[in-house]
């Protein structure tokens, strides 16, 4: 069993519980299991834009030097922290890549994490679990984990602003990823390309602009459908949220009854691995993915 420093972020514990939850239960599936750093904190959510500002830094470059002494406790491992949340994984590669490149800023930090009896010596690597799927395990021991396939399930992958961009973060090609696209298909589920697949959903400005965010999920959600989708793939809680919400609130304003429910890749690899309904946590959608899925006769 080859055991990953896993970082799992603020929302994984709070808005995504079936985003974690199954993801944790595929990993030990796959013979990959994701164990969670001890005494972590949250990485900062967005990377900061501005050049000098170390303070920003200090967040993420705690988690990774707590990852560090996380691997002493495992076995069979690499120096690897697996993350799920787009956002997480964007904000600590940018930040791991940007001390590799300024030395005089990672010992300014590093100053600061002394109090707590932390350094950190940039000898670790993030990796999105995605990545941990498509590059390390691959998709033919998925395949060979299938129980029970998605037939007749017609995904859009989606994967957000963060997935792709930018350089430094990038898990896929920017134009034309394929990861999602190769992991739906190794499930039994038929991959629907939408061209909004990095479209933005409309970000934080759910907060205080809901209508941007309407609007934007309204043309992300229109150009799956009419391609033949009937469910959307995600790796991002904030995407999850505002495409799964906002969905509820367009329903409820037209009376239209057509939404596409959304889904961690990890619940729809738990729904083909088998594993326990439970962990899924579909009560807590907003569009309840249990309807289609009773219609295909996956459950």
């Amino acid at each position: 069993m080859v055991q990953y420093s896993y970082f799992p972020g603020c929302n994984l514990k709070t808005n995504a519980k079936g985003f974690e939850e199954t993801a944790i239960a595929v990993s030990k599936k796959l013979n990959s299991e994701l164990v969670e750093i001890p005494n972590w904190n949250c990485c900062g959510t967005v990377h900061t834009m501005t050049t000098d500002n170390l303070m920003k830094r200090i967040a993420p470059v705690r988690v990774l030097a707590r990852s560090k002494n996380h691997l002493e406790d495992l076995k069979d491992t690499s120096n690897h922290v697996v993350t799920l949340c787009s956002m997480c994984n964007s904000t600590l590669k940018i930040v791991n890549e940007e001390v590799k490149e300024n030395p005089d800023d990672l010992e300014t930090i590093n100053f600061q994490l002394e109090e707590d009896n932390e350094t950190y010596s940039i000898d670790m690597e993030v990796k999105h679990f995605l990545e941990v799927l498509r590059d390390s395990i691959g998709f033919e021991q998925i395949r060979s984990n299938v129980v029970k396939p998605l037939e007749g399930l017609k995904v859009s992958p989606y994967y957000g602003c963060m997935l792709l961009h930018p350089e430094k973060a990038k898990i896929d090609d920017i134009e034309m990823p394929t990861v999602l696209e190769d992991l739906m298909e190794s499930l039994g589920a038929e991959a629907i390309f939408s061209p909004l697949f990095k479209y933005c959903c409309g970000s934080y400005h759910i907060v205080d602009q809901e209508d941007i965010v309407a609007g934007q999920v309204e043309k992300i959600v229109e150009a799956a459908r009419v391609r033949g989708a009937n469910a959307l793939a995600v790796a991002c809680p904030l995407c999850a949220y505002n495409i799964d919400q906002q969905q509820k609130v367009i329903d409820e304003k037209t009376g239209r009854k057509d939404s596409l429910p959304v889904f961690y890749f990890s619940q729809l690899m738990a729904l083909a691995f088998g594993e326990s309904l439970e962990i899924n946590h579909f009560e807590d959608h907003e569009i309840d993915p249990r309807i289609l899925l009773e219609e295909l006769k996956l459950l």
